[in-house]
């Protein structure tokens, strides 16, 4: 059985996550369904803890220090995710562009890793994002086995596109998920946000698709001449991925 008072506590530190700027008392309310009077001694203990940090000044909450411990502590007791950060970070030295790692939640992909590049312009995602799986160079990855009917259970009214160029119907993505089982990689053209292109990999463990890994591109710089590099570089750096884990026990993230 549920323990709601656990549940409120939850949704409140995921709504956290969900934001980059910060969050008032006001939109986190309406974010978790629950009175400002009935969250607020709940975010007074948080802050206190330092699960949440509040800025005064612009009366906005943001996950905590705290947070950021447990997050540090999960990362370094599973050995598979430091083997993977670190390709992430070879990766951006090889691309100089933003990769990030995501996993599947539901419809969404939960973005859980990112290693930013050194460029000036760079894209504005972080940890703990949630995405459609439709739209996305991750989320394409994630489900490129699903089947039709799965996805339409997702979406029973249909899709509501984020950009002008977001995938449509279910007939068009099935297209460009039977093309990720045979090139190997997954794209989104601006599907997410117009400025982005993005190139992705799925993560196998004995057949098994447990994350994707992905590098994203502003679309002035992504010159085929860098789209195929970029490919190149997923694609080696999976090789080496899936290799580690075939030795590895089996993972999953909800157990």
């Amino acid at each position: 059985m549920e323990h709601k008072p656990t549940l409120r506590v939850l949704e409140i530190l995921e709504a956290l996550a969900a934001e980059n700027k910060g969050i008032s008392l006001t939109k986190l309310s309406e974010k978790t369904g629950s009175l400002k009077g009935t969250i607020f001694p709940i975010m007074k203990t948080l802050v206190e803890k330092r699960y949440v940090s509040y800025d005064a000044a612009a009366q906005l909450y943001s996950p905590g220090i705290a947070c950021s411990m447990l997050s540090r502590s999960f990362l370094d007791r599973s050995f598979w995710l430091t083997l993977v950060y670190n390709e992430m970070s070879d990766m951006v030295k090889q691309c100089n562009e933003v990769c990030q790692m995501g996993i599947l939640d539901g419809s969404d992909v939960l973005y859980i890793n990112k290693v930013q590049a050194e460029q000036t312009v760079q894209l504005a995602s972080h940890i703990g994002t949630r995405l459609p799986a439709i739209f996305s160079a991750l989320g394409k990855s994630l489900i490129c086995e699903y089947s039709d009917e799965q996805i339409r259970e997702w979406y029973p009214a249909g899709f509501t596109p984020l950009t002008a160029y977001s995938t449509r119907s279910v007939g068009a993505l099935r297209e460009q998920l039977e093309a990720v089982k045979i090139r190997g990689y997954s794209v989104d053209n601006r599907e997410i946000n117009e400025e982005t292109i993005c190139c992705a990999i799925p993560l196998k463990q004995r057949n098994k698709t447990i994350a994707a890994l992905s590098i994203s591109i502003p679309v002035f710089r992504a010159t085929e001449e860098k789209r195929e590099e970029t490919v190149r570089i997923l694609l080696a750096a999976r090789a080496r991925i899936e290799k580690a884990l075939s030795a590895m026990p089996d993972v999953n993230f909800y157990q």
